[in-house]
């Protein structure tokens, strides 16, 4: 197998295992805190401590990837996360499982900074949208399956059992990044520390900085709604337990496969700007219906709306690399994670603090309508943002079209 398509294909099956893992706690997490002793703002706190750890973290970790390699500090990545994950079996209080929830961060900034980096180094430009896009349905494939599997294994064997199940998938993903024997490329073996001549310049790029808002954004109502504020709400409403909850979060990762893969082969072929953009406004638009529902039904329609309109971001990392040299990709992907994850430590810290404001009804009003207006002025600024593949696209037909004489 080809070595570029070999990278591609054990990084997709590896972050399938961690999303897997990830997922399998996502529903039973609320739960697990309440159990705890939390209230609903520690509960927002705890869900956004492991993005607070990666806000820190993600561009000394793509520094070290640059320079140790990323491959290494994948691996360093992946042993956090199953020490951790194994250690919140065994929390005894809530001060103990945030506490590991904050160094399981730290393991998950140098595991996806250098993930994205290396990715976006095996993928050539011309086909990074749809490389990505592979690797996202990978990605979706195990969020997917875990809320669904985390649901069923709380309520078999309790609310502690899904870490273990998190911790052994890490595991296994670190195994087999160690049995791949993949090599470093000369880029990864670059001598320094962060390069901060490169962070000024990619801070200074307007259009670099406004794409990444809008991944702040993404974050943010995705950390927020789907994961923190819905399985309070509906617990609240319905009486829904972590099974049921999971099963949701499964339907909205699943539908996100159908718009998922057209989006990065678009994305490649036309642009980035149009699927993105549609995104946020249709992500904007379903936010309030989340409290439309009065069934299961209806809640499984508004959770596959959902799906289909977060699909359509596809592999949105691709648009932050097209302004990134490949000398510098770790160092993009560590700024864009760290935006990315300002967004999942603010959207379900704020959200919380929202809901804490007012009665049920009125509080939970103001949480989803406030995530909508986020998500419209995102898309706002983000239209304005330059997209190097829709340009260039543009000159390669005007070119065509000009006659030769």
């Amino acid at each position: 197998m080809e070595p570029r398509i070999r990278a591609i294909a054990v990084l997709s099956a590896v972050v399938f295992l961690v999303m897997l893992g990830l997922s399998i706690i996502s529903p039973v997490l609320p739960f697990y805190a309440q159990e705890l002793g939390a209230s609903t703002f520690m509960v927002g706190l705890l869900v956004g401590a492991l993005a607070g750890a990666r806000v820190v973290v993600n561009l000394p970790a793509g520094a070290a990837g640059d320079h140790f390699g990323n491959w290494r500090m994948m691996q360093i990545g992946l042993l956090l996360i199953t020490t951790t994950s194994f250690l919140a079996v065994i929390a005894f209080n809530y001060w103990m499982l945030l506490a590991v929830r904050i160094i399981e961060g730290v393991g998950s900034a140098f595991y996806v900074t250098s993930s994205l980096a290396a990715l976006g180094r095996a993928a050539p430009p011309e086909k990074r949208g749809r490389y990505m896009g592979y690797y996202v349905s990978f990605l979706l494939m195990g969020q997917v399956l875990g809320p669904t599997v985390g649901g069923a294994v709380a309520t078999v064997w309790g609310l502690r059992a899904p870490f273990a199940f998190y911790g052994t998938a890490a595991l296994i993903g670190m195994f087999l990044l160690v049995f791949a024997k993949l090599p470093e490329s000369k880029a990864e073996a670059a001598a320094g520390g962060i390069d901060w001549v490169a962070v000024k310049g990619l801070v200074h790029n307007r259009s670099f900085m406004k794409v990444n808002f809008g991944t702040l954004s993404a974050f943010f109502v995705r950390a927020g709604i789907l994961t923190t504020i819905c399985p309070l709400f509906f617990f609240a409403k319905f009486g829904w337990d972590e099974a049921t909850i999971g099963l949701l979060i499964s339907v909205a990762a699943f539908s996100s496969l159908a718009t998922m893969l057209p989006s990065g082969i678009w994305a490649d072929r036309r642009g980035r700007k149009l699927p993105f953009t549609l995104s946020f406004v249709l992500t904007a638009l379903v936010a309030p219906l989340f409290l439309w529902p009065s069934d299961f039904l209806g809640a499984v329609l508004v959770y596959a709306l959902w799906g289909l309109a977060i699909g359509l971001q596809g592999p949105a990392a691709a648009w932050s690399t097209d302004f990134a040299s490949k000398e510098t990709m770790g160092t993009a992907m560590g700024l864009y994670r760290t935006m990315g994850d300002l967004g999942f430590l603010l959207g379900p810290t704020i959200l919380t603090a929202i809901v804490g404001f007012g009665t049920f009804g009125q509080s939970y009003d103001l949480a989803y309508f406030f995530s909508m207006a986020m998500m419209l002025v995102a898309a706002v600024i983000i239209v304005t943002a330059d997209d190097p593949v829709s340009r260039n696209a543009k000159d390669r037909k005007e070119k065509i079209a000009v006659p030769i004489e």
